[in-house]
């Protein structure tokens, strides 16, 4: 199907590839347009020797390159591709190995010698490719350097800058960011990740805008008003994600893009009895489950940051309702199964490719117009199924990396009125086998400020109730906490009261829109079947982000077999 494509017919994001390594350093277009993704085959302990993919028609199709290349006698992902200098048209790249770092030089194209000089004693991992700023001649690469701080060995974000075009580094430290608490609604502390993994924006004047990844549950930013040489002590940004990495791209009409993880996952567990993880993994030194890694989003800014259009879902993990999930595919050059990590480049027309993901069966090569993110609309009935939604249960026991098996969640069933439709039935079947046992559903659609939500539901005669939250976030559809973080939630008997107030008919479908004027201020109006409800849905949260997704769970303490029934959903939004 791709090959059949041309770049004018996408629009929404596809698929058109699958990147040989992890996604966030080895995509590079050369100065013909030719687009190369560089990686490595085998297992994550025994990789192949470097190779390449590359296409020569905009992404559209891919071919390896054939043989693999000889002057590397191993790979990893410490290792990216050269990129060209619009200074000098050299190629540089820099790269680690035990010894320490080096900065790697080819006057003769992609393709040519490299010389290879160290530019530090310090092994810097998660190494990016050069950015080359354009306010003064200077090149970062960001990556990150290990250190001993008290008993613990973090991950510290450094720069490498360059005055003359590579040839000479100095190396600038981004203060050490803070450390997970284990307070409710955790029983232990997250992966301690003290603001690690940087992507930096260069804005008008020049000052540079770093972005890291933490243990929080926000993206930390920190700013460098000298070029990179010094950066501010790291603090809390508006983007939510934890332990995912962000990119930032800027494109050649001067548009900034972000792509990170707006997700959070689900509280953490105490697992100090756990016999079948490793000691770091219960300490916070080490991960020892993923629980938000499924879904990777987009979000562009015309005005250099300040303000933001889209938060939407670039790509949902395939693997994520599969009962294999935490052990298919082995440990094949990557052992996380997730779609976080990525780089862009654009294509002619304005047009975006976005590497993204880990494993080689869940990451991508994705090219989608940026106009996408700017619809005000989204509606949704079934009609592909579930592909849009997140819908799975996590089944208990860590099994291979850092990830549990799933259970799929709720059924699709046959529409109980409209013949060859579909319905989604949420309910709360007990199962101690798995994590949490309450049925829910996740759907995305563009970030509203101001907006309407509706969604067309029947409550089951007999069904224990349930809630639907409007939120800036991904949560898992079974994390109970959703509601505490949801901008208006509304939570419904089984016999369809609401705040003690008869408002729905079990055994009718009814319609409900919810309509916000500022998810930063004021207050949700409900009607049901256009009717206003006798009072408000107030404003427990505000978000300068706006509200971008719905989040459906059953409420119900005991098994309940009946639940409610969802036909369709749509949201309109102003930007």
């Amino acid at each position: 199907m791709a090959g059949a494509l041309t770049l004018e017919d996408i629009y929404a994001p596809v698929k058109v590839g699958t990147p040989p390594d992890n996604s966030f350093n080895g995509l590079v277009q050369l100065p013909d347009g030719e687009l190369r993704h560089y990686g490595f085959e085998g297992r994550q302990d025994k990789p192949s020797t470097y190779f390449y993919i590359f296409s020569r028609n905009n992404g559209l199709t891919w071919q390896k390159h054939e043989p693999q290349l000889s002057d590397e006698a191993s790979a990893d992902e410490n290792m990216p591709p050269g990129c060209r200098s619009p200074y000098s048209g050299d190629f540089i790249r820099l790269v680690a190995g035990r010894e320490g770092t080096f900065v790697l030089r080819s006057k003769e194209g992609i393709d040519g010698h490299y010389t290879r000089e160290k530019i530090s004693a310090v092994h810097v991992g998660m190494l990016r490719q050069p950015m080359f700023l354009k306010t003064r001649q200077r090149i970062l690469v960001t990556g990150g350097e290990s250190l001993k701080q008290g008993a613990d060995e973090i991950m510290q974000a450094c720069v490498f800058y360059s005055d003359d075009d590579g040839y000479n580094w100095q190396m600038a430290r981004v203060p050490v960011g803070p450390r997970h608490e284990s307070v409710w609604p955790h029983q232990k502390t997250r992966w301690q990740n003290y603001a690690i993994e940087p992507t930096i924006a260069e804005l008008a004047g020049g000052c540079l805008w770093m972005l890291l990844r933490t243990s929080m549950d926000n993206l930390y930013e920190s700013f460098s008003e000298d070029g990179g040489a010094t950066w501010s002590a790291p603090s809390p940004s508006r983007f939510y994600s934890t332990l995912t990495m962000p990119t930032f791209f800027r494109m050649n009409d001067n548009r900034l893009l972000l792509f990170w993880c707006n997700t959070t996952p689900l509280p953490e567990l105490d697992r100090s009895r756990d016999t079948t993880i490793r000691a770091e993994q219960k300490n916070g030194l080490w991960e020892d489950v993923f629980t938000n890694r499924d879904a990777i989003h987009a979000a562009i800014s015309e005005d250099d940051g300040k303000s933001w259009t889209g938060f939407r879902e670039l790509y949902l993990d395939p693997l994520r309702n599969e009962k294999d999930f935490a052990t298919r595919g082995g440990t094949a050059v990557s052992l996380d199964r997730s779609v976080h990590q990525s780089q862009a480049v654009e294509l002619p027309g304005g047009k975006l490719l976005v590497a993204l993901g880990q494993h080689p069966l869940v990451r991508a090569l994705v090219i989608f117009d940026p106009a996408w993110l700017y619809e005000t609309e989204r509606a949704d009935s079934f009609a592909g199924g579930l592909k849009d939604w997140s819908t799975f249960k996590y089944v208990e026991g860590i099994r291979g990396h850092c990830a549990y098996n799933r259970d799929p969640g709720p059924p699709l069933e046959d529409h109980p009125d409209l013949p060859g439709r579909k319905a989604l039935h949420i309910r709360h079947l007990i199962d101690s086998a798995l994590v949490g046992d309450r049925d829910g559903a996740v759907w995305n659609f563009p970030a509203g400020i101001k907006g309407t939500y509706t969604a067309r539901i029947k409550l089951e005669p007999g069904g224990r109730g349930g809630r639907i939250c409007l939120i800036d976030r991904w949560f898992n559809p079974t994390d109970t906490l959703a509601r505490r973080y949801a901008m208006y939630s509304l939570t419904f008997e089984g016999e369809g009261q609401i705040g003690g107030e008869p408002a729905l008919q079990p055994g009718k479908w009814q319609e409900l829109s919810f309509r916000w004027e500022d998810s930063r201020s004021t207050a949700c109006r409900l009607y049901i079947d256009g009717q206003p409800f006798s009072r408000p849905l107030e404003l427990a949260r505000p978000s300068e982000n706006g509200i971008c997704y719905v989040h459906f769970q059953s409420t119900a303490e005991e098994e309940d077999r009946a639940g409610f029934l969802i036909e369709a959903v749509r949201a309109q939004i102003s930007h």
